[in-house]
């Protein structure tokens, strides 16, 4: 029987190891294939074991990034199933937004800040990617499948994506997207280059990011259900100028704002 070609190679996106991924090309029995996937997945996770990215234990099968106790424990928000939330007080201002949500509630010496932290930082664009499949999961099973036509991430400058080598919110779409059966748009840009956001105050964010952003293209925007993603909503300067780009420059139907963390304001 011909089961095509197995290509290995490493990634080190993993956590303590290199994940041996399998990619088979031409598989003429998908059951067979699946056994076969299950088989050497258990393989690999006897020599090379996946741990909790938060509690660092060894993750069984079917489990990815999260143990099943550090998922049942994640701080959600579930802002997604409220009219109006903290999310939407921060980003609105002038414009109307849909949906307004994230994943769960950062704080910044908790050990779930980590996920964002290793996203954006730690040179792990699939660990952002599967951070939105994660809670696309958990959006398409509370009904918000097929709610958006479009996804559309928080841009970097060109400078910043050259140093960071990809945008963490554009992977964090990608994870969304498959989930909400959406697409990923690149009509917003970074126009101009600023500094980190990080230790700013309420203020100071917002004028850090002033005029960062444009939309180019806008007309493709008009009518769809536009949803703009980014990996940690702080006070919303960031997101709020992208809305407000969107919004000077095209007609949308809707504008909504996703995130994998929200800061918990005090």
């Amino acid at each position: 029987m011909y089961f095509g070609v197995i290509k290995l190679y490493y990634n080190f996106d993993a956590i303590n190891h290199p994940l041996i991924t399998i990619d088979l090309i031409k598989s003429r029995n998908k059951g067979m294939w699946r056994a076969v996937r299950t088989m050497v997945s258990a393989s690999l996770d006897a020599f090379f074991p996946r741990t909790c990215r938060v509690c660092g234990c060894s993750l069984a099968v079917g489990e990815d990034l999260l143990c099943a106790s550090c998922m049942a424990d994640l701080p959600r928000t579930r802002l997604h199933r409220e009219v109006f939330n903290t999310v939407h007080q921060r980003v609105g201002g002038k414009n109307s937004i849909d949906v307004a949500a994230g994943w769960f509630y950062y704080y910044r010496d908790s050990p779930y800040a980590r996920l964002v932290h290793e996203a954006k930082y730690g040179d792990r664009p699939l660990t952002a990617r599967k951070l939105g499949r994660l809670y696309g999961l958990e959006l398409a099973a509370d009904g918000l499948a097929g709610c958006f036509d479009v996804l559309l991430p928080v841009p970097l400058h060109r400078d910043k994506l050259l140093k960071r080598g990809y945008n963490q919110s554009l992977e964090v779409a990608r994870g969304l997207a498959g989930q909400l059966g959406c697409d990923v748009g690149d009509n917003i840009v970074a126009v101009r280059s600023h500094s980190t956001q990080t230790r700013r105050g309420g203020y100071d964010r917002y004028a850090n990011v002033k005029g960062s952003f444009a939309v180019e293209h806008g007309a493709e925007l008009d009518g769809l259900r536009v949803a703009i993603v980014d990996d940690i909503i702080t006070t919303g300067s960031t997101i709020h100028e992208c809305v407000d780009a969107v919004t000077s420059s095209s007609s949308p139907a809707s504008v909504s704002v996703l995130s994998i963390g929200v800061t918990k304001m005090r």
